[in-house]
């Protein structure tokens, strides 16, 4: 995904979980994230975020 699709409030998922954005680092090319299970930080790569319409957290399946 391109870092200026990125924006805060948007739902993202990584191979670490979903969540939300609230914060983006342009320099380091870092996304910070809120779980969406229980509201914890997750650091990751822009190249990290997979760029699927369909976002999930862990308890949801795809139909």
């Amino acid at each position: 995904m391109d870092l200026d699709k990125v924006r805060i409030g948007m739902v993202c998922g990584t191979h670490k979980g979903s969540g939300t954005v609230t914060w983006v680092d342009g320099a380091t090319q870092t996304v910070y994230l809120s779980d969406l299970v229980d509201n914890h930080n997750i650091e990751v790569g822009i190249e990290e975020i997979i760029d699927d319409p369909q976002i999930h957290n862990h308890d949801d399946f795809y139909y």
